[in-house]
């Protein structure tokens, strides 16, 4: 489940980044992440490590540079994250005949419009303003809409099954858009919601009088006069015109946006392996023998036996730890600022073992050192 939820936000962030022409990014945290990767399998130390103080902010850099991007991509999760999505409207070959024979007629006459057909999604976020209308749709009302002298015809309309729901509507603009053949506004405003959503947008060229699509994030310019109707039927199918068996819903599926897929498969796998077989998901332990260290011993003594030389410690914390400290660093410290001549035994406890603040010590065995502290030989003869 863990990998599933991580795959479906990656896959849904490609999906953003696809309709938004932002693949730069995908690109250029590949890099990041092969070089992080070739650092680790030769064991390059401090490129490891500049690489995990690097992927530690990389949220707030990313917040910081893309702030355009991760807004579209939280709108696009609150539309997909939908448990009950709204019922698709039924679109009948009647009405689909309507809406291409006004495209026609609006295209030759040099008249410019903006036709919205919802998909799944909602998209009452994405747009602004517009009047209610809930017409019965036709040819004659959407050439009347969109007749010049109409108040609302720069707007879009918003078609669901056979009614006009809404006019005079305002869509948002693509934030990366490419003119192709002096193209403008309104072809720029089509393409901003195909790119948040799944509508598909027909919009008429004022000046040139051809008619595009916009779906997917992609604009395309239609050159036949019964491309449109393919269109219609081949994209939007499985939404508008006809309920698709369970078969073929599964297969589409399965079978679209593969590139995308194996992306997100294959970054949710990276991710595992960085975070959770590097980093650890659970707490790891290791025993270490640890050498013991007198000091501040007064230079008069030396300590001539001692009942062990090592205590074997247990260390706690996470895989990642373990790999950032030298076990041949830890010591077992016993001060003797104040010692005399003679046997001794000192409890050991855990201030004593120097080791790393990430990682917590278990337990020690033996818990004591015995010891004697003897006069040292140049000591005796000055005496």
């Amino acid at each position: 489940m863990d990998i599933v939820i991580v795959g479906f936000l990656i896959y849904g962030f490609l999906l953003l980044l696809q309709r938004t022409h932002s693949r730069f990014i995908i690109n250029g945290i590949s890099i990041l992440l092969g070089i992080y990767f070739v650092a680790r399998y030769f064991d390059l130390y401090l490129t490891s490590i500049l690489f995990q103080t690097f992927f530690t902010f990389l949220v707030v850099i990313l917040v910081v540079i893309f702030q355009k991007e991760l807004r579209n991509f939280f709108e696009w999760i609150y539309i997909w994250g939908r448990f009950f999505p709204q019922k698709t409207a039924s679109y009948s070959e009647s009405i689909t005949d309507q809406i291409i024979d006004a495209s026609h007629q609006l295209a030759q006459k040099h008249i410019g419009a903006l036709m919205i057909l919802p998909g799944k999604q909602m998209i009452d976020m994405l747009t602004q303003g517009g009047i209610g209308l809930h017409g019965r749709l036709s040819v004659s009302l959407l050439l009347s809409i969109f007749d010049p002298s109409s108040p609302g015809h720069d707007g879009a309309i918003i078609i669901e099954g056979d009614r006009v729901k809404k006019f005079g509507v305002h869509l948002p603009l693509a934030e990366r858009f490419d003119p192709e053949g002096g193209f403008g506004t309104r072809h720029r405003a089509a393409l901003g919601l195909a790119e948040r959503s799944d509508a598909l947008v027909i919009v008429i060229s004022e000046e040139k009088g051809t008619i595009s699509v916009a779906h997917e994030g992609r604009l395309k310019t239609l050159h036949r006069s019964d491309e449109l109707k393919e269109f219609i039927r081949e994209s939007l199918q499985e939404k508008h015109l006809s309920r698709s068996p369970e078969k073929s819903r599964w297969y589409s599926l399965l079978t679209h946006n593969i590139r995308e897929k194996i992306l997100a498969g294959a970054f949710t796998l990276l991710f595992w392996y960085m975070f959770v077989v590097q980093l650890g998901t659970g707490v790891l332990s290791h025993d270490y023998e640890v050498p013991v260290e007198f000091r501040f011993l007064p230079q008069e003594y030396i300590i001539s036996k001692q009942s062990t030389d090592t205590i074997i410690v247990t260390l706690s914390g996470r895989n990642q730890d373990f790999s950032l400290f030298a076990p041949t660093q830890m010591r077992v410290v016993v001060n003797l600022p104040e010692a005399k001549a003679g046997y001794q035994r000192v409890r050991i406890d855990t201030s004593m073992i120097s080791h790393p603040a990430s990682l917590s010590v278990i337990k020690f065995t033996p818990g004591f050192v015995d010891f004697t502290v003897g006069t040292a030989p140049a000591a005796g003869k000055a005496k």
